[in-house]
């Protein structure tokens, strides 16, 4: 593989798209946003709201981060999803084939200069990123760790527009195909995920203890350890569903360098979608509680630590296999455009043209 033509054909690309000093303009623009939307949080925490600048710098990081998704959720599909056929319309793709050049090659310096145009979001963003990632409640690496996730989930949605694009012979259709795909994962899995719920449900005969309190007291007068049959939803099974949603990949990546004090009190906004994902991956926990979980003080709180760690136990441990999916993805659709960019082209769609 010629490296040098991979290069080539990536400075071709991000040329392509910063030719105009348009450009220059939307970047300062974004810019602009950007700090309206952190400031503005600022100011509303601690001018309005009165409170403290210690509690709004522990939600800096996933605000930032999280703009910068959304972004890029919108526009890294964008960057790559007409570079083909918008390419083929232009007249300028056949030149190009002419070349030594093979379709891998030219694929992937495609997909390079796409990438590299949709990690400006995450440029611009940059100060704040830094900012937050030393005053927010996780740990730096795992804050490092959701910025290099995020940049690789946008690499997957602009191979992903590679793919719609050497498919179909409009770009507003490859543009259209791309983000619905996008859409399906951030949002369609979700919904598809609540619908199992109902079909998701068993019953369970699980012990519990049967507690007789005292009048006006909260002192147990009497336990006896006893079975009841309950219903509980089996989210275990399904939560499958949730897995390459890039909102809870890349919160599942930065919540797992969050402490369990920081979690106890909730401090942080990523915490809450991972919590969610762990909550659903862990599924019902069946031991119930008995009249030993009640007898003292300590083992009432070794039953609530016991608990504790069933629902948390995932969080932090999902985000490698949803970026895994994306990943896969992500490369079906390259696959895909290296293969429709062979020459010479034993068969074309209708309406597409050579050169």
């Amino acid at each position: 593989m010629n490296v040098s033509a991979i290069t080539t054909i990536a400075g071709l690309e991000v040329r392509q798209r910063i030719r105009s000093t348009r450009w220059r303009w939307t970047l300062g623009i974004l810019f602009a946003l950007i700090s309206v939307f952190i400031l503005g949080t600022l100011y509303l925490t601690v001018g309005v709201a009165d409170e403290d600048y210690a509690t709004w710098s522990h939600y800096l990081f996933d605000l930032a981060l999280g703009l910068v998704l959304f972004l890029g959720l919108a526009a890294a599909p964008t960057m790559s999803a007409t570079s083909i056929n918008g390419d083929r319309r232009d007249a300028t793709l056949a030149l190009v084939q002419a070349t030594p050049i093979t379709s891998a090659e030219l694929t992937i310096g495609k997909l390079l200069g796409s990438w590299l145009a949709s990690l400006t979001l995450i440029g611009v963003a940059l100060p704040y990123l830094i900012w937050g990632l030393f005053t927010g409640p996780m740990a730096v690496w795992s804050g490092i760790l959701g910025i290099g996730v995020t940049a690789l989930l946008l690499g997957c949605y602009c191979a992903l527009g590679l793919g719609f694009s050497a498919l179909t012979v409009r770009p507003a259709a490859s543009a259209m195909l791309t983000q619905a795909t996008v859409l399906l994962l951030l949002i369609g899995l979700p919904i598809g995920f609540g619908m199992s719920v109902p079909m998701s449900i068993a019953e369970h005969t699980v012990p519990y203890a049967k507690v007789d309190y005292r009048d006006s007291s909260n002192v147990a007068d009497s336990c006896v350890d006893s079975t009841a049959t309950q219903s509980f939803v089996h989210t275990e099974r399904t939560w499958w569903l949730l897995l390459p949603n890039p909102l809870l990949v890349v919160t599942d990546a930065v919540a797992g360098g969050i402490d369990r004090d920081s979690r106890l009190s909730g401090e942080g906004v990523s915490l809450f979608p991972a919590m969610g994902q762990s909550l659903a991956r862990s599924g019902p926990n069946l031991a119930g509680r008995t009249c030993a979980d009640l007898a003292t003080d300590g083992a009432r709180e070794d039953w609530n630590d016991a608990n504790e760690r069933h629902d948390m136990r995932f969080i932090g441990h999902s985000w490698y296999l949803g970026l895994l999916v994306n990943v896969v993805i992500g490369a079906l659709g390259l696959w895909v455009a290296i293969r429709r960019l062979r020459v010479p082209a034993h068969r074309l769609p209708r309406g597409v043209r050579v050169a």
